[in-house]
């Protein structure tokens, strides 16, 4: 991993243990689940890159619904 990927997946990591349950109480389980999350995420960004934006089957969603809340 890199450095840029490490500090991502720590701080991560850190927002994942102060949200969820007890199970993501351990550093090294919150960071496991960290790294899985953003390497999904990686992928359905790679995926999305080769959508055609014509398809009636893609999902297209408003900024409205992918905004965070203030």
């Amino acid at each position: 991993m890199d450095h840029k990927r490490d500090d991502q997946v720590d701080e991560r990591a850190a927002e994942l243990q102060v949200e969820q349950d007890d199970d993501l109480g351990d550093s090294k389980t919150a960071r496991t689940a960290a790294d899985q999350m953003l390497e999904e995420s990686r992928e359905r960004t790679d995926q999305a890159e080769d959508l055609d934006p014509a398809d009636d089957d893609v999902i297209r969603r408003t900024s409205e619904e992918t905004a965070v809340e203030p």
